[in-house]
């Protein structure tokens, strides 16, 4: 019987076929070579190094949200919005008043304009909350210290599309006190500032740009406030450089080196968010003769002032600044605070 010839490759068997490349590929997996832990370690560490990144631009873009909540929060309605006349104001009432800031938008501030006022006060708010849900305080604030009080707004803050920042705040701080100097027919030097939180901040940016243009006043309240947002903020993310990353730093420290008033300044010692050490800071800076430092062992961030204590810090403060300023009291008796 004839031998038949070898078969051709291409007509092998396909089992056979099949098994010769389960074997090759076999073969490769396994002269592929595994990574090594050096590699390993590379591959986490760029992608932890993306992620980190990502975090970094994430503060970045998100810093006014986190700086500024007030300002993207609907803004409340009041339920009896009087409007403030300069030739018509109604003493003991908190009216709206309405004044330009720099670049000619309007800013709604509230105004009490209280009969027989010892003194005349700026307060400046905290992030979280709006000018106009705060007439309870600025009630408050103007019977236990006796005065007229101005409680100013920030651009941003009125659902008016504007993005606020550090300089707008300082800026429109400015405005509202030189509308509350013309208003009331009071020197900006013996305009009081109340500044509270974030409000705190503003108002020692306030008394730098006072300085440049070679204004001053003669006193300061720091109600729970920071020797720099940068310092509170780099203690919170620790793990991100905050102090590069940040525009608006609101430092504090610098702000009032030229600062030679009276101070006062409140904290609560669990505050957590501005720690205590932070207002300690910035008093700890501070080489002003009259200063005076009270601390609530109970008192958080958001906590209630305790009426006693506003009163005693009204108290305090208005004793540091005729101590500081002896001709103050004098020339404060002789002409009262009123509207013109």
């Amino acid at each position: 019987m004839p031998n038949e010839p070898a078969a051709h490759p291409e007509q092998a068997n396909p089992a056979d076929r099949e098994t010769d490349g389960a074997a090759s590929a076999g073969s490769q997996r396994a002269s592929k070579p595994k990574p090594t832990i050096r590699h390993r370690i590379l591959r986490t560490t760029g992608l932890l190094a993306i992620i980190y990144v990502g975090v970094c631009v994430g503060l970045v873009v998100m810093e006014t949200r986190l700086l500024f909540p007030g300002a993207y929060m609907e803004k409340s309605i009041l339920m009896d919005p009087n409007r403030f006349e300069p030739d018509r104001p109604t003493p003991g009432t908190v009216e709206t008043i309405t004044y330009a800031a720099v670049d000619g938008s309007d800013l709604e501030g509230r105004l009490l304009i209280r009969d027989g006022a010892e003194d005349v006060i700026l307060f400046l708010h905290g992030n979280g909350i709006h000018a106009d849900e705060m007439d309870g305080w600025t009630r408050r604030l103007s019977d236990s210290w006796n005065a007229t009080v101005l409680t100013a707004e920030y651009r941003g803050f009125q659902s008016d599309g504007f993005t606020p920042t550090e300089t707008s705040t300082i800026e429109d701080a400015v405005s509202a006190i030189d509308t509350l100097s013309e208003t009331t027919n009071t020197p900006i030097s013996n305009i009081m500032v109340y500044g509270r939180s974030l409000g705190g901040g503003v108002a020692c940016g306030l008394i730098a740009a006072l300085h440049e243009r070679g204004d001053s006043v003669e006193a300061l309240c720091l109600d729970r406030t920071f020797d720099s947002a940068a310092s509170v903020g780099a203690d919170r993310f620790f793990f991100l450089p905050v102090r590069w990353l940040m525009k608006n730093q609101y430092d504090s420290v610098r702000a009032l080196a030229n600062f030679d008033g009276a101070l006062l300044q409140i904290h609560g010692t669990p505050d957590r968010i501005v720690p205590r050490k932070n207002g300690r800071a910035l008093y700890d800076s501070l080489a002003l003769e009259h200063r005076d430092w009270i601390e609530l062992p109970n008192m958080f961030h958001n906590d209630r002032l305790p009426t006693k204590t506003l009163d005693v810090a009204g108290q305090k403060l208005k004793a540091l600044r005729d101590k500081a300023f002896p001709q103050a009291e004098t020339e404060a008796s002789e002409t009262s605070p009123t509207a013109e």
